[in-house]
């Protein structure tokens, strides 16, 4: 059976909880497991983690998409290039193949306009690599802002899709974490602390 480690990160708050459990199924079913009644899910790929089911492929399976270019400095830093990231638009059932990567999943209400995203996303993980992983990890989530109040987030360990952190609003997490008791999860733990606090200073 596969480990999953699930770090809950309730904004505006110290604290944070985990839970540990073992299970054959995908992670995928387990992110599904945090979707709320009303929310859809927008799945950001990044370009290095976007070989699993190329552009061709998402067209064919009629997967909705948008483009996001950006500019990337090289290995050494010393010039440029112009990447493209995918947002995937909703739908049920559909989560975008898992290799390795911080994959950023936005659950909304809300429809979301590809402007605003790009805004939101410059803003809030300017560095995509390690902004996003410090949100896995809970050390972002103090300072996050989010697109709409209601919305929470996704984000996965580079290395393992089965750990993964969720940021909202207290209520919100505690929504979803009741559904986790309730799932009857092998070797099922919850532990809850309080971070510590850090400095920040978002560019």
């Amino acid at each position: 059976m596969k480990q999953f480690i699930l770090l809950f990160h309730p904004l505006s708050t110290t604290e944070e909880v985990r839970i540990d459990f073992k299970s054959e199924e995908p992670a995928s079913d387990f992110i599904e497991l945090t979707k709320l009644d009303g929310y859809n899910v927008y799945q950001y790929i990044q370009n290095d983690y976007s070989y699993n089911m190329p552009i061709e492929e998402l067209e064919l399976e009629n997967i909705g998409f948008k483009k996001l270019y950006r500019e990337k400095k090289t290995w050494f830093g010393l010039s440029k290039k112009t990447v493209t990231d995918l947002l995937i638009e909703p739908k049920t059932g559909f989560y975008y193949p898992y290799g390795y990567g911080n994959y950023l999943y936005i659950f909304t209400k809300k429809e979301i306009k590809q402007s605003e995203f790009e805004k939101w996303l410059n803003k809030e993980f300017p560095s995509r690599f390690a902004d996003i992983d410090e949100t896995f990890t809970g050390f972002n989530s103090e300072f996050l802002n989010l697109m709409n109040e209601d919305d929470y987030l996704i984000a996965t360990n580079h290395d393992y899709q089965e750990q993964f952190g969720v940021s909202g609003k207290a209520d919100i997490i505690d929504k979803i974490i009741s559904k986790f008791k309730k799932a009857n999860l092998n070797e099922y733990e919850l532990e809850k602390y309080v971070r510590k606090k850090t400095l920040h200073n978002k560019a």
